[in-house]
């Protein structure tokens, strides 16, 4: 990652906190392995400019000011948490809106977020002893008194196998959020996120700009399969409807491509003590999806 000083970019990304390095880690940027897997330079949409808009507006806004035709990308990733797609993606959205005062493309020109080919990353997973301390220390709040002792809004459910490598290993730490938010994902709010979609590839197409978006499996919805609990809590049908419409932009499957390294009884895709997933999860998941 370095400052961005005009070179040529093949793939934008934009999306929260898993877009900005909020995750924990060896390395916290997905578009590392974007980079280094597809030879691809990549530069990201900085957090001060998505604090302000929609995702699907901000990219609209720099095609009808021509920024896109100044960076000419080949392609362009929006990513969000599966909880809030919903909330983002599934309203009415203004593919007309401009960049009037040039603010996006002066922020895109002062981003660090520029991200080249590069092969120099660790492949060893760097754990940080504060992780081991925070399982231990909720594992103990969950045995006194439930989820009710747990920080709010979040919740801990012991695993049928173990799929972590903290303290301890077969435990799901997940938020509440996650189970709160899934009624939001009916037929209808999925279809029109769907449409949505496909308005702007269908607009990204006309500038030869292919068009992804990566959805990111909620850690519950990943893991709950694997839960003791069984049918304690509603099942998510994002992914599911999302599947059964027609796309003209590129889906990145999170939840299909993660469930299959779980089957495996692999570890730590997700933090144990995080709602973020790991480098794993970026690594097998840009080992899959190509540009």
């Amino acid at each position: 990652m370095q400052d961005w000083k005009d070179e040529e970019i093949d793939v934008i990304t934009i999306g929260d906190s898993f877009s900005n390095g909020d995750t924990q880690g060896l390395n916290a940027f997905y578009q590392d392995y974007i980079a280094t897997y597809n030879n691809k330079n990549v530069l990201n949409i900085p957090r001060d400019i998505i604090d302000k808009y929609n995702f699907i507006e901000i990219i609209s806004m720099l095609n009808n000011s021509n920024i896109l035709d100044k960076i000419k990308p080949k392609y362009i990733l929006i990513q969000s948490v599966e909880r809030f797609s919903i909330e983002r993606f599934s309203n009415d959205i203004d593919f007309s809106a401009k960049d009037e005062n040039n603010t996006l493309y002066n922020t895109l020109k002062n981003s660090r977020y520029y991200f080249f080919n590069s092969k120099d990353y660790n492949k060893q997973l760097d754990f940080i002893n504060i992780n081991n301390f925070r399982a231990l220390r909720n594992n103990i709040l969950f045995k006194l008194y439930g989820n009710e002792g747990l920080f709010s809004g979040v919740y801990i459910e012991p695993l049928k196998k173990e799929l972590f490598s903290s303290q301890d290993k077969s435990s799901l730490l997940f938020l509440k959020q996650d189970i709160d938010n899934i009624i939001l994902s009916t037929k209808e709010k999925v279809e029109k996120l769907n449409y949505n979609f496909n308005i702007l590839a269908e607009i990204l197409e006309k500038k030869g700009i292919k068009l992804y978006f990566m959805p990111i499996v909620d850690k519950y919805n990943l893991y709950s399969k694997y839960l003791e609990s069984g049918g304690k809590y509603p099942k998510s049908k994002f992914f599911e409807l999302l599947r059964k419409f027609p796309q003209k932009y590129t889906l990145i499957d999170t939840k299909k491509i993660l469930l299959e390294e779980l089957a495996k009884d692999k570890k730590d895709i997700y933090y144990s003590d995080d709602t973020h997933w790991s480098y794993k999860a970026s690594e097998v998941i840009f080992k899959k999806v190509r540009f």
